[in-house]
């Protein structure tokens, strides 16, 4: 079974949302598990978007509308995640220069 095959659903839907994350979503997938629940919400709430098609069309719209509003919350803090995960601290970067 390959890399891509032993991820989980939740960790593909990020990757979707963001593949230009690739190495931050697989390192912080493997340490954090905060952040493999928020992918696992994010590839949940992905479903019921999709299973929201499917409802009666008085109730449909109001439902993805629902849905989707929870995809963009969860994406972004799922964004935030990995723009902290990207950051250099100073300390650390100042330990790098002191390097001979």
């Amino acid at each position: 079974m390959s890399h891509d095959e032993r991820r989980s659903a939740g960790v593909v839907a990020a990757l979707r949302r963001f593949p230009a994350e690739r190495r931050a979503i697989d390192d912080l997938a493997a340490h954090n598990e905060d952040f493999r629940d928020m992918c696992e919400e994010l590839a949940e709430a992905e479903m019921a978007l999709l299973a929201a098609d499917v409802l009666p069309p008085g109730v449909r719209e109001e439902r993805r509308a629902e849905w989707m509003a929870v995809i963009d919350r969860i994406s972004a803090e799922i964004a935030g995640v990995l723009n902290e995960a990207n950051v250099i601290r100073i300390g650390w970067a100042d330990h790098l220069r002191r390097r001979p």
